[in-house]
């Protein structure tokens, strides 16, 4: 007679484990099939470890931006040009345009014209890391300005 747990070991997507021996090491422990990704699905981490291969930027520079819409060196062109490559890999901006949907979806619903007026920041900017950070914070600061006024429960 064969024992159970002989017969049920990989049944497709699960694999069933002796718990007699099992050493608790769940590394080993794989699925046969991954679960399909939503097409739609932005990987922030991923953009952001591929940006900051080319703009070595520290995570506390993300952070205070992220938080008060500024570099703690305004004039750091390599974390400007970090976040001009995120915005731009994201899909946030592409040419200095907002994608309007994409920065109301994953930032604060900008309201009224923060789109249009953001985009016309710095318009006669040369560099496009210094015109891309300016854009990116502006609607960061109006974001955040409008998250402040405006607090969901």
């Amino acid at each position: 007679m064969e024992a159970l747990e002989d017969h049920a070991k990989d049944n497709g997507d699960i694999y069933i484990i002796n718990y007699d021996s099992f050493d608790g090491d769940v590394d080993d422990i794989s699925t046969t099939t991954q679960a399909p990704k939503d097409p739609n699905f932005i990987d922030f981490d991923e953009i952001s470890r591929i940006c900051n291969e080319s703009f070595i930027t520290p995570l506390s520079n993300t952070l205070l931006f992220n938080t008060t819409g500024k570099l703690l060196d305004e004039n750091d062109k390599t974390s400007m040009c970090y976040f001009r490559c995120f915005f731009e890999k994201s899909g946030l901006m592409e040419n200095f345009k907002l994608n309007k949907d994409m920065v109301r979806k994953y930032m604060w619903p900008a309201t009224g014209d923060s789109i249009e007026h953001c985009e016309s920041e710095r318009k006669d900017e040369p560099n496009a890391c210094v015109r891309a950070y300016a854009i990116s914070q502006c609607i960061m600061m109006r974001a955040l300005t409008d998250a402040r006024n405006k607090p969901t429960v």
